[in-house]
């Protein structure tokens, strides 16, 4: 029997598997490094040589745009080991050089060129490209695996309707908006425990439950949610209204894809998607979207980058108000990781011990942890 599981009901994990540094190395290795990650959107890095870089634990990642395809690489030369790009974002152009002693890589990761040392001379180039990380795009968006052998691709993973519903949108003329990253003082298992179900949404998020359909989103988590690498995933708006915003209306003008060529628009239509055991969603409505990307960064210290999304031809200022676009989730997010950081407090005394959880509103937190046991090797 696994450590969630009990005679009558289950729980969440034991308190030592959100303290223990030995632990959490190994959740790096088992989870992190097998999974598909969301990075972000290929509207990031349109030209060829542009990147940006992207961090899981102790590893920094670029991604670079080479031609039609994305390259992800771990952002480190072969050399001596310096970190090759170290800004956010930018552009590398047609090759990527080391600034130290301009070991000179393409943008698919071979070494081209190692200075005054030519290949076969000492060693064969081909034997000290940068280490390549697995890639797989869904629809324009960017996802990443550090496995040796990379799982099935994203596409083969979320189901049609998913798929379907994502592709109304034209989701590869979207554009980031804005991008906001938020750190927690708490384990990211309860990032992810709190996104798999909505029985706190009605006590935590008064303003988000103005235009979500909470009890829609909680029927979601105890009959559709079965814990995938990567699935579909709807956040649901009341069908009454328009869309997820304070008051339920469009923070966009320029709806997306084929809403914004004037076909109706269904009632209580949304796309998107999710990952576990680490955690992202994504969300979108007929105006715009939000990916939210749940990263660890030690047993007890987690971050969360959130990117909002619209047209690529809503303009600041005339179509949408960054303000409004971004504040529904903002609010949201904060009052999330705040609660977490009080779970994160409350389960460092001696006395805690994980109580039962709800059948009915809770279910995908067992769904979720039973794919985090696996992972990890233990019973699930």
């Amino acid at each position: 029997m696994s450590v969630i599981d009990h005679e009558n009901y289950f729980t969440s994990l034991p308190r030592e598997y959100y303290l223990d540094e030995g632990r959490y190395t190994d959740e790096l290795a088992k989870v992190w490094g097998q999974q598909w990650i969301y990075a972000g959107h290929v509207s990031q890095i349109p030209k060829s040589g542009d990147y940006f870089t992207f961090e899981v634990g102790t590893e920094n990642i670029l991604l670079v745009r080479d031609g039609d395809d994305v390259t992800a690489v771990h952002n480190v030369c072969r050399h001596r080991g310096l970190q090759l790009c170290n800004q956010p974002t930018g552009r590398v152009g047609r090759r990527i050089v080391c600034p130290y002693h301009s070991w000179t890589y393409g943008l698919d990761g071979k070494l081209l060129k190692a200075t005054r040392q030519a290949d076969g001379e000492f060693f064969d180039y081909k034997d000290f490209g940068l280490f390549p990380i697995h890639v797989s795009i869904w629809q324009g968006f960017i996802f990443i695996s550090m496995a040796e052998v990379a799982p099935a691709p994203v596409a083969s993973m979320i189901d049609e309707k998913a798929t379907a519903d994502m592709a109304i949108l034209d989701p590869t003329r979207l554009k980031v908006a804005h991008e906001i990253t938020y750190y927690a003082d708490a384990n990211w298992k309860l990032l992810l425990e709190n996104g798999v179900e909505c029985y706190h949404c009605p006590s935590v998020h008064p303003e988000f439950c103005v235009s979500l359909d909470s009890q829609e989103m909680s029927d979601y988590y105890e009959d559709d949610y079965v814990g995938d690498l990567v699935q579909g995933l709807v956040i649901p708006v009341k069908r009454e209204l328009e869309s997820l915003s304070m008051d339920g209306k469009y923070v966009s003008k320029k709806l997306l894809g084929e809403f914004g060529r004037g076909t109706p628009v269904p009632d209580g239509f949304g796309a998107g998607f999710m990952t576990q055991p680490g955690y992202a969603w994504g969300g979108f409505h007929p105006d715009y979207g939000m990916i939210a990307s749940t990263l660890p960064i030690s047993p007890t210290r987690s971050k969360m980058v959130c990117w909002w999304f619209v047209h690529e031809d809503a303009e600041e200022g005339v179509d949408y108000n960054v303000d409004e676009l971004i504040k529904i989730w903002d609010v949201t997010n904060h009052q999330d990781l705040h609660i977490q950081e009080r779970q994160q407090v409350g389960l460092t005394s001696q006395r805690y011990v994980p109580g039962p959880n709800s059948p009915s509103q809770e279910p995908g937190i067992r769904a979720a942890l039973r794919k985090y046991l696996d992972m990890m090797g233990e019973p699930s």
